[in-house]
């Protein structure tokens, strides 16, 4: 287990002022391939990458689970989730008899 900055037993005086005040302090890095962090780190992702990734992630979930190739994954995966075409009628109005 690590070790954290502050103490986990409790101190015998009470008052604040004869102990140190140290605030826990966790500090996350991201290695990079040449061992430090990145200072240039995308934050925000557009919706087509982000899209883009939920695809992928589909067809890799699509090949696992029904043991299908990645490419046939991929291509079942674009299928369901292209864009659904528009009508000039609603679904309402195509079940309605005239």
């Amino acid at each position: 287990m690590p070790a954290l900055p502050f103490n986990a037993t409790p101190s015998s005086s009470p008052s604040p002022s004869s102990s140190p005040t140290l605030s826990p302090s966790i500090v996350l890095h991201s290695p990079t391939s040449s061992g430090r962090a990145s200072p240039t780190k995308e934050l925000h992702k557009s919706k087509e990458n982000a899209a883009e990734a939920y695809k992928k992630n589909y067809a890799r979930y699509l090949a696992a689970t029904f043991n299908m190739s990645y490419a046939a994954a991929l291509s079942e995966a674009e299928s369901q989730l292209e864009p659904r075409r528009s009508s000039s009628i609603s679904e309402a109005e195509s079940f309605r008899e005239i």
